[in-house]
């Protein structure tokens, strides 16, 4: 069986989800502290208050991703260097 690892990919993947989760991150900065919405004020910030729950699940999640694709790609390099090397051994004992 053949299995063929595009590691540049799952560099690309990873490093794409890292950036999204910063970019998330970062915008919990821009959350307003108050709302004027009259009668509907505490309706407005109930849903402000899940949305940033919410997004800051997804930050951990979107990281989460990216760090576990970025370690399986680490395991990958070195398990391909480990077979050259002992592919190499090999061809050097014959």
């Amino acid at each position: 069986m053949t299995l063929y690892i595009n590691h540049e990919a799952l560099n690309k993947i990873s490093t794409s989800l890292s950036d999204a989760g910063s970019s998330l991150e970062s915008a919990g900065g821009s959350v307003p502290t108050s709302v004027d919405g009259g009668t509907g004020t505490p309706a407005i910030l109930g849903i402000l208050a899940k949305l940033v729950d919410n997004t800051g699940q997804l930050v951990v999640a979107v990281n989460a991703v990216g760090a576990a694709i970025a370690s399986a790609n680490n395991s990958y390099l070195g398990r391909d260097e480990q077979a050259a090397e002992m592919l190499e051994n090999a061809m050097e004992t014959k």
